[in-house]
């Protein structure tokens, strides 16, 4: 193998290489070797073949642009002097999205909601946006974000940073108390951010445990409200509320997990949810009337033949089942408002997610069920996904009144296709990302017992999430315990023939964290059982 670089590799290097049908194969990257952690995200970026290095002519291009100035405001409505705030996770270093809201009497509100306005600075055609199209969207990984645009634009120019002067596409919406829709409009604008929120400190204010200057509290408490009546009114409709944790990782500066725990979700999300999805709603209704050749986010049904595979999961692990199936959205929705345990509760909503379609875009609307909507797109995410950007970018010309080439129908068609696959390769990269680091966290905790819940089923064993820590990790049955195991027909359930000893999903168990082994993303747990089920171990001569 041939290689040209400023490093040799050294042994026990993981390393990328082209090997061509003759020739000599050419190394192409050294990763490093795999017990350094630091070496994990550019590893999983590789193995999903994600484009890691800005080509120069994008950084030139983003390097071109300067802050805004007095020059880019004419023509756009001033909005610096209105109380606007971001909320967004507390390491972000992008922040898409801002918020404002006003009173106007007889008891309604005028909510802003301002976007950057990344296509202000990414043009079609350009090097910019060839290389955010390519990538599609931004990557998030324990160790940092792999991002869609050049940072000088996704941290700086087009994030909506407190106390700077920002470009925004803002949808200006008005709303009553009961979150009834009397109007909006979408405008080119500029804002002034006064405050960089994060969700925790959020929801602390909304809960009585800090307080904010009067004037934020009172804002925040306004579109909490209205968040509500929103969020009423969605399910009302019948949107879907499923609730499935995800996990955040806390690496070191040498990529070394610190903590692992699942990602809490408050009201604030909620807050803000509400107002990004009547954002993407009011764009996608008037881009449909306008036919306006937007990317629509859309969701199908799930198929009978998955909702009676559904049904027969929960009924023979004794769980609430859904009722009437010819109205999927009501049966569905009123299983989900189910009280039960914490872990019972993530067991059933994982097993809803499982049995529905895949959100996907595409060129023209057919419906999203989840949402229970119509004439639904992305919008509100225009740094780190290319269809916002798009979508965006549609907007401006009906503002501006023009028209462009977007209504090429078999140039939006694959547009879309090529968005999808690009979400699910990165979504795919950052579950394997998380998965490294936990395997990672389990590394030195090898002989440790704790207790977890069956997740999944295979003839051979099962797989335990742990509670501690939301890891998962597989439990060979058989060599446990000295008895054959049969999966029954649900795939939910598995039974000793000798024993008749059973093990289900959602079945709490304790193990014994037995082996990890990074690079081939595999963790054993020893099931922990009474001696007396103890395999008999075989006494041979010594």
């Amino acid at each position: 193998m041939e290689w040209r670089g400023e490093h040799d590799p050294d042994d026990g290097d993981y390393c990328i290489a082209e090997v061509p049908d003759d020739g000599p194969a050419w190394l192409v990257e050294v990763l490093g070797a795999d017990d350094r952690p630091e070496w994990d995200a550019h590893a999983v970026l590789s193995q999903f073949r994600l484009r890691q290095r800005m080509p120069a002519a994008a950084e030139e291009e983003a390097a071109a642009h300067t802050e805004p100035g007095a020059g880019d405001y004419p023509n756009r409505l001033d909005l610096r002097e209105l109380l606007t705030f971001t909320i967004d996770p507390e390491d972000a270093r992008d922040h898409d999205d801002a918020l404002s809201v006003e009173a106007r009497g007889h008891g309604r509100f005028e909510v802003g909601i301002h976007i950057a306005d990344v296509s202000h600075y990414v043009t079609p055609e350009s090097a910019l946006d060839a290389e955010a199209q390519a990538r599609g969207t931004s990557c998030y990984l324990p160790d940092g974000v792999l991002p869609m645009l050049p940072a000088r634009l996704s941290s700086n120019l087009c994030s909506l940073l407190p106390e700077r002067e920002r470009l925004t596409l803002s949808v200006i919406v008005e709303l009553d108390a009961a979150g009834r829709l009397h109007g909006f409009r979408a405008v080119e604008a500029v804002i002034r951010s006064a405050h960089r929120l994060h969700y925790a400190e959020v929801q602390e204010a909304l809960d009585g445990a800090r307080a904010f200057p009067r004037p934020l509290q009172h804002a925040l408490e306004t579109v909490r409200d209205l968040a509500r009546a929103l969020r009423a009114r969605r399910r009302a409709a019948g949107a879907l509320d499923l609730d499935v944790p995800e996990s955040k990782v806390w690496v070191d500066q040498h990529g070394v997990p610190v903590r692992i725990e699942r990602r809490p979700h408050f009201e604030s999300h909620e807050l803000v949810e509400e107002f990004m999805l009547l954002a993407n709603r009011c764009i996608g209704e008037d881009g449909a009337r306008r036919q306006a050749g937007l990317l629509y986010r859309v969701h199908e049904p799930p198929s009978p033949s998955k909702l009676d595979d559904l049904d027969r999961m929960l009924k023979a692990l004794g769980l609430p089942r859904p009722g009437n199936l010819s109205q999927p959205a009501a049966a569905l929705q009123a299983l989900l408002a189910v009280p039960l345990d914490p872990a019972h509760r993530r067991l059933l909503h994982r097993l809803v997610l499982r049995s529905l379609a895949r959100a996907r875009y595409l060129e023209r609307d057919i419906g999203h069920f989840g949402l229970a909507a119509r004439e639904y797109c992305h919008f509100t995410s225009p740094i780190r996904r290319y269809p916002d950007l798009h979508n965006h970018r549609r907007v401006r010309e009906w503002i501006r009144g023009r028209r462009s080439a977007a209504w090429d129908p078999v140039a939006l068609a694959d547009l879309a296709v090529r968005c999808s696959a690009t979400e699910q390769t990165a979504t795919e990269a950052e579950r394997e990302a998380v998965r490294v680091k936990g395997l990672r966290y389990l590394e030195p905790r090898l002989g440790e017992r704790g207790s977890g819940i069956i997740t999944g089923l295979i003839p051979q064993g099962f797989f335990v999430e742990l509670d501690a820590v939301p890891v998962d990790g597989f439990v060979r049955v058989s060599r446990d315990l000295d008895d054959h195991f049969v999966l029954d027909t649900s795939g939910v359930r598995m039974v000793g023939r000798r024993t008749r000893r059973r093990f289900a999903l959602g079945d709490p168990v304790t193990v014994t964290i037995a082996r990890v082994d990074v690079p081939a993303r595999e963790c054993d747990l020893a099931l922990d059982v009474p001696p007396r089920r103890q395999r008999r171990r075989h006494q041979g001569r010594s």
